[in-house]
């Protein structure tokens, strides 16, 4: 039984899709339980961030950022002399998950819930070697990965 009915339904995105988690999970070594569109909140205030995927994997929470371009950025970029867009790197955030210490939900009023930020925010707290460090995120809160991330916190450390 196909997926979609439309014929004009082709499965490369869900190809290219398998493949990525597959060589994703070959490259890292750790299995994939939860992932979801998300962004890493850089700095205190930041409200936009910088968009990636949030991945929680059997070893590891992980924020997995790839600079690309879409189509329209290089639509409105050409016919200009400048033709190269900004550098940006890659971004890969890890946490192991052996090294959670809490998990900071801020709660958001009436106001905030209608005018704020459609994704929640989420501040995750590790150590990694003798150094703890503390990330602030947002997520798409239609998936289930903010829910597993709470049950792997030690209990009694979400919040």
């Amino acid at each position: 039984m196909a997926r979609f009915a439309h014929r004009s339904y082709t499965p490369l995105m869900d190809d290219r899709a398998q493949r990525f988690w597959s060589e994703f999970e070959t490259e890292t070594g750790e299995r994939v339980e939860s992932r979801a569109m998300g962004a890493w909140l850089e700095r205190e205030g930041d409200e936009q961030g910088l968009w990636g995927l949030l991945i929680l994997t059997d070893k590891s929470f992980r924020f997995k950022h790839m600079p690309s371009e879409n189509w329209l950025a290089s639509m409105l970029r050409f016919g200009r002399k400048e033709t190269a867009s900004p550098k940006k790197e890659n971004v890969d955030i890890v946490a192991p998950r052996a090294g959670l210490v809490a998990l900071v939900e801020p709660q958001r009023g009436f106001l905030a819930r209608v005018f704020g930020p459609a994704f929640a925010h989420f501040d995750l707290v590790w150590r990694d070697g003798g150094i703890e460090r503390r990330e602030r995120f947002q997520i798409d809160p239609s998936t289930e990965l903010l829910a597993r991330l709470r049950a792997t916190i030690p209990s009694g450390e979400a919040g």
